[in-house]
């Protein structure tokens, strides 16, 4: 099976880059002539920077996903895609029995970072397909 061309997204980062900059402009020369009490009154106001950063992650995130989909799709052993698979919902599941755990404050703080990660790792592994073997093709 010939392998598809990789065609990384970029104009989404050049998106990205852009709300950025439209994020600084707003916080640096519009929101700083606004009334104080005006900023606390429409709480939307100071938000505005916060969501143009929040969807400028959001792309650069969507990017890695392309990317990542790109590289790997067809690429990996099926059997190393569901050990992968299989840790990473491991770490969400274990993450979550650390959060709920009395035990320790230790496991609490990290837990969060844990299922955190499994989370992202998991939304970008779920955009690859395995490599299927010869043998399953037949059956």
């Amino acid at each position: 099976m010939p392998l598809k061309k990789f065609r990384p997204p970029f104009i989404l980062l050049v998106i990205s880059i852009g709300i950025v900059i439209l994020g600084i402009l707003y916080r640096n020369f519009i929101l700083i002539n606004i009334p104080e009490q005006d900023q606390i009154d429409n709480v939307i106001l100071i938000a505005i920077p916060f969501i143009f950063y929040f969807v400028a992650i959001l792309l650069v995130y969507i990017f890695l996903i392309n990317i990542s989909g790109q590289l790997l799709s067809g690429r990996v052993p099926e059997k190393l895609y569901k050990i992968i698979n299989f840790v990473i919902i491991a770490g969400i599941i274990l993450g979550i029995i650390m959060m709920l755990q009395p035990f320790t404050i230790v496991l609490y703080k990290i837990s969060f970072m844990v299922v955190f990660v499994s989370l992202l790792l998991f939304m970008i592994w779920s955009h690859i397909n395995p490599a299927f073997s010869p043998l399953e093709d037949e059956e």
